[in-house]
């Protein structure tokens, strides 16, 4: 009796570690895909330059530099692979940005009923209750708008996120949302 509950304690906290180990790998997955996405802004930038006209050396110019996005990049993918959105999130804001050809329309569940209710407005009213508090200030409250073109969603822009656990909370919802309205459009 005693080393069967024992064996289970250690099977427990196998399975704690191994949870914990696949947490870490994940993180670093994004951490490498946020590389990529940048290495690839960058590579784009640097790789296609226009012809450039011979100067007389006399007259010296500066140049000036294209803004640099200056955040963490993710790219929302599909369980098959296929680009969902990409997310440019910086301390205090985060813009997702739906791939184009995709046509994700608004009308499609589960954006309005799990995505914008049950979590953005939720996020949303839970700091409506801070600043009625006094705990934070309202224009560090969170909010959120969505861009939409016809019935299409183009973009989703949100505010004061605050912290990692909420932009992780984020990147899964809008991630899961979006291959959920992608599977159901290619039905």
């Amino acid at each position: 009796m005693g080393s069967d509950s024992e064996e289970v304690k250690r099977l427990a906290e196998l399975k704690a570690r191994l949870h914990r180990k696949l947490e870490a790998l994940r993180e670093e997955a994004e951490t490498i895909e946020s590389i990529i996405s940048i290495i690839d802004s960058i590579l784009v930038t640097k790789s296609f330059k226009t012809a450039e006209v011979p100067r007389p050396t006399a007259t010296p110019t500066v140049e000036a530099k294209p803004e640099e996005f200056m955040g963490q990049v993710f790219q929302l993918k599909a369980s098959d692979g296929t680009l969902l959105a990409r997310m440019y999130a910086t301390d205090e804001e985060v813009r997702v940005v739906v791939e184009p050809d995709l046509n994700l329309y608004l009308s499609t569940p589960p954006f309005q009923s799990f995505l914008v209710n049950r979590i953005l407005k939720a996020m949303e009213a839970k700091d409506r209750e801070l600043v009625s508090s006094g705990q934070i200030p309202p224009e560090r409250a969170f909010s959120f708008d969505v861009k939409v073109e016809g019935d299409v969603v183009k973009e989703i822009y949100v505010r004061n996120y605050r912290d990692k656990r909420r932009l992780r909370e984020l990147r899964t919802s809008i991630r899961w949302t979006l291959e959920k309205m992608y599977e159901k459009q290619r039905i």
